[in-house]
């Protein structure tokens, strides 16, 4: 069985959100428990790594319990690309490198297993797997005064998801190369290292249940999802 490790980014400041989401409850488990049972009871993950504050560490080794046995902390950086990186360059150091790492937002607790198993199929198929939504929306661009100035065509338009999965290596190679040439500051989600590197991207199945919790709303999404 391939191996896979999955990194966690867990240290932005949940501004937007009013407080820690992450230690919300959500029917009965917090955010960052179910997110992290999304990947201990997979046989094909043998390494997770959740990177966030150094302040936050010891409050979510705590609060993870059995869990935390299997899960590496990392200091974050400023900013998510940072924390990425420095989780690859954990996994990189270990003496049983996983040949795949699957980048997964610690806000997103619900998301399907068939979700991740598709991602690394493809994956382990093809170097990477991206899930991904259509767009649903009609999409307009707003200009200088406020006002819209078009109708964004949404045609082979989709939104992007996580688990966003890559062979470990190339995804190190790539942000190392990205960093030296000063190219990872405007960088929002992993699979940009791959199109900037040249390397094909396959899209996956994703899914209206795997969603981002980033305010509270998204919280009552969430509930709502889960029946708490």
């Amino acid at each position: 069985m391939d191996a896979f490790a999955v990194i966690l980014p867990a240290a932005g400041s949940g501004s937007r959100f009013g407080g820690d989401k992450l230690l919300v409850d959500l029917a009965g488990q917090s955010v960052l428990r179910r997110s992290v049972r999304l990947f201990t009871s997979r046989a094909d993950v043998s390494h997770i790594v959740l990177v966030t504050t150094a302040e936050r560490m010891a409050p979510y080794r705590e609060h993870l319990a059995g869990e935390a046995r299997r899960v590496a902390f990392v200091a974050g950086g400023a900013q998510r690309w940072q924390s990425v990186l420095n989780g690859l360059r954990h996994l990189a150091g270990l003496a049983d490198v996983p040949a795949f790492v699957g980048i997964h937002d610690a806000a997103r607790p619900l998301c399907p297993k068939e979700v991740i198993d598709e991602a690394f199929a493809s994956t382990v198929a093809q170097g990477a797997g991206l899930p991904c939504v259509a767009e649903p929306a009609t999409l307009k661009r707003r200009g200088a005064e406020g006002c819209v100035v078009e109708t964004v065509d949404r045609a082979n338009l989709w939104q992007a998801q996580t688990p966003q999965c890559f062979h470990l290596r190339q995804l190190l190679e790539g942000y190392e190369a990205l960093l030296a040439r000063q190219q990872v500051a405007d960088l929002t989600d992993d699979a940009q290292v791959f199109e900037r590197m040249g390397r094909r991207v396959p899209m996956t199945m994703g899914s209206a249940v795997n969603m981002k919790i980033t305010t509270v709303g998204d919280l009552s999404g969430a509930r709502g999802l889960v029946g708490g």
